[in-house]
């Protein structure tokens, strides 16, 4: 197993429930794009794929040869046979195990404007195909903005850059024009009207995620769907619940949180977190997130108690760490109430010794 640090290759691992199941996720200790991550959470949390109890940490490698693994044993029909679609398979299935390797630094991925669903075909999709899990974004342009949606909706993100690019040599183009008392040709004055629709957008896009896009993602996925959400050059595994999308939170700062889904239903990233069940965040001080982590912890290892590969004596044990981790929580208010009153108590004996110095 993978040595127990946070490194750029190493992810750190954390149990939750899922709909009352046990579950293992991988929490990300530096920030980048990590797409194997996003791909590696839908998988455990579909339990399709699984990762030693005993492990705290997993490798980059261990993940790439635990998905290699998977996609080898879920596309054995017809490996053997000469027809085409088998042969198209071999070499779906050859493109997956090249890329995967790879994924540790990003993935060609080029979103297209018109649909949440909507990508430019690269070869490294081809995973999310093989593995069938789909891959989402929002940053979808509005159809009620016309003459945006008429230059926007079928490019892609690379497409959009290349407008930009030529709009600016447009415009010094008219520029020189101008300047030696010629008209502008229509040409460049199209390119230009472009090239400023696509800017505003962009503009007023800047989070990645659009009004139009986030209604279009309540429409697209489906309930108790999970997929991953490419935002920001991130990967993220997205599941919609009772009518609302979540993102699973990944980053490291939630190893020992109660938190796991972050709501998706706002632009700006003034969202709400949520615990396993979905219900949002009300800790407000270091105290209540210590027990509210302490009865998330509770609710894992209640989701595994019963078992069937657990025995007697383990059950013992996981009982017993969670009425511990409960006392240690109930028991943090009380310690720093006293140590609070203590603080208190020393304060006014020095507030007396001052006053007594000054009578002298």
């Amino acid at each position: 197993m993978a040595m127990e640090e946070d490194t750029t290759t190493n992810y750190r691992i954390k149990d939750i429930t899922f709909f009352g199941s046990p579950r293992r996720i991988l929490l990300q200790s530096a920030n980048g794009p990590c797409p194997l991550l996003g791909i590696c959470n839908v998988l455990l949390l579909r339990n399709q794929i699984r990762i030693s109890e005993d492990a705290r940490y997993i490798s980059f490698n261990e993940l790439v040869e635990m998905v290699s693994g998977y996609l080898f044993d879920t596309n054995q029909g017809g490996g053997d046979s000469p027809s085409a679609n088998s042969a198209d398979l071999r070499e779906s299935l050859q493109t997956c195990l090249e890329i995967l390797p790879k994924l540790n630094v990003g993935l060609d991925v080029n979103c297209q404007f018109g649909s949440p669903t909507a990508f430019e075909y690269t070869r490294e999709l081809s995973v999310f195909d093989m593995l069938d899990i789909n891959l989402f974004h929002g940053w979808v342009v509005s159809k009620e903005d016309s003459n945006a949606y008429k230059v926007l909706h079928n490019l892609s993100y690379n497409q959009v850059v290349e407008k930009i690019i030529a709009m600016q040599d447009a415009q010094a183009a008219q520029e020189k024009e101008v300047a030696e008392g010629k008209s502008p040709s229509a040409d460049s004055t199209q390119v230009i009207e472009e090239g400023l629709l696509v800017q505003d957008f962009l503009d007023r896009t800047a989070t990645q995620l659009s009004y139009d896009g986030l209604a279009a993602l309540h429409e697209v996925v489906r309930e108790r769907q999970l997929g991953v959400f490419f935002r920001n050059s991130h990967f993220s595994a997205i599941l919609k619940f009772e009518g609302s999308l979540y993102l699973l939170c990944t980053d490291i700062s939630f190893a020992h949180s109660h938190v796991i889904w972050e709501r998706l239903d706002q632009v700006d990233g003034d969202t709400s977190y949520c615990d396993a069940h979905f219900k949002v965040n009300e800790s407000t001080n270091d105290e209540q997130a210590a027990l509210a982590a302490a009865h998330a912890a509770q609710d894992t290892l209640m989701a595994g108690v019963g078992g069937a590969d657990m025995s007697e004596a383990d059950r013992m044990l996981a009982m017993q760490l969670m009425q511990e981790d409960l006392q240690e929580a109930r028991r943090a208010p009380a310690a720093q109430q006293q140590q609070q009153q203590q603080q208190q108590q020393q304060q006014q004996q020095q507030q007396q010794q001052q006053q007594q110095q000054q009578r002298r």
